[in-house]
């Protein structure tokens, strides 16, 4: 929303020491005080310290499950004893006025994620030519929801590093290589006083009996039932019947099929973030034109709107916890739909963050598999880590 009626314009990098040094230094309070992260450890830090003092081209591609990695992910610096910069979502600068200004000097750039950013690409591909600093990139492109579950991986990271290592090759300045990042969570808390009063103030936000008999899924199950009803309520203007999973794909194209017939959209993806992103892209260069009346601007609000929630329904799936179920994923099922509800999260706590760099991943300019490859090592650490994490629900 923060972009509606705004033209886009390019925020480059800045390149100095003292505000990344002292952001580094409030980052474990910031993190505690925002998002309840107590504990945080970064494993794997020697390894990229050893690709930076080889004087390689790094780029660093995270998960990106909730709000917090995107600044949690800072703390790999700290350990690494560096300052990377980081791409970040033109829609981010512009949310409030300290972070137009801290951004950019905290070594990070603008990218219009919904279109075709050149300049950011380009800007992207000499950092990491030059390899003065380490680069991160979130290859899903947008935050998923499912810490245990990674979206599907954009190709502007592997774009990106090709491109790097093509330039780097020519000059014979030395390797380009990728280190795959996973970002972690464990609850450290008790479940039943965090999840509890969540639970209840949901169940009276959504006029569902409070039964406390009921086990900790059956309410949390009760809860997305409702939200999905009320949905569709105001979407199709009665509730659906058959499985969640269903329901929830059917709202997802009750809300975007007629915005995507209105503006001309039919190549047919059946992603729900792609589709989101091409009318996400048409809406907003829309909504920049000067002959905007105020009712028209009402209507791109409430199509950018019903993007929002496509992009939430999609992780609406119930077989998430039923397949694992484990605290990790029951309360980041319910921050989510606290966070769809009432439009922002109390912030449970203690949460243990745990980042995970892994081995070096060379880039070579035609490598056509590179994509195949950090997909295959960043699922093979999240699966690690969250085996060893994930605490099953009593």
């Amino acid at each position: 929303m923060d972009a509606m009626g705004k033209p886009y314009r390019f925020v480059p990098p800045r390149f100095g020491r003292f505000i990344p040094a002292l952001l580094q230094r409030c980052l474990p309070w910031y993190m505690d005080h925002k998002y309840g992260v107590e504990q945080w450890e970064v494993r794997g830090a020697k390894g990229l310290r050893a690709s930076i003092d080889a004087g390689h081209g790094i780029i660093l591609t995270p998960n990106h499950s909730r709000d917090s990695d995107s600044v949690g992910i800072g703390f790999t610096g700290i350990r690494a004893e560096t300052f990377p910069h980081v791409m970040a979502g033109w829609h981010v600068l512009l949310e409030s006025r300290f972070q137009q200004f801290i951004i950019p000097r905290a070594g990070g750039f603008s990218v219009l994620r919904e279109g075709s950013d050149r300049q950011a690409v380009r800007t992207a591909i000499d950092l990491v030519a030059k390899a003065s600093r380490p680069l991160i990139l979130f290859p899903e492109g947008y935050v998923t929801r499912t810490n245990d579950r990674l979206g599907i991986l954009q190709e502007g990271a592997t774009l990106i590093a090709r491109q790097a290592a093509s330039q780097r090759n020519k000059k014979n300045n030395g390797l380009a290589v990728i280190h795959a990042v996973i970002i972690k969570y464990q609850f450290c808390g008790n479940l039943d006083q965090a999840a509890k009063p969540k639970l209840a103030r949901l169940e009276r936000e959504l006029n569902l009996p409070e039964d406390s008999s009921d086990s900790l899924i059956r309410r949390l199950e009760n809860i997305r039932e409702a939200i999905i009803r009320d949905r569709e309520e105001k979407a199709l203007d009665e509730p659906s019947e058959g499985l969640l999973p269903e329901r929830a794909a059917g709202l997802i194209d009750a809300l975007l099929k007629p915005l995507e017939e209105a503006w001309g959209l039919k190549d047919g993806t059946t992603d729900t973030y792609e589709r989101v992103r091409k009318l996400r892209l048409v809406i907003l260069e829309h909504s920049v034109k000067k002959d905007i009346i105020e009712e028209e601007n009402r209507r791109l609000h409430r199509q950018l709107a019903q993007c929002t929630w496509a992009l939430k329904l999609s992780s609406y799936d119930p077989d998430y916890i039923a397949q694992e179920p484990c605290i990790e994923r029951f309360m980041e099922t319910l921050d989510s739909l606290e966070e769809d509800v009432f439009g922002s999260i109390q912030v449970s706590r203690p949460w243990r963050m745990v980042l995970d760099i892994g081995n070096a991943i060379p880039v070579s300019p035609r490598d056509k598999t590179l994509g195949q490859q950090l997909k295959e090592a960043m699922g093979t650490q999240l699966t690690t880590l969250a085996t060893e994490l994930n605490q099953p629900l009593p």
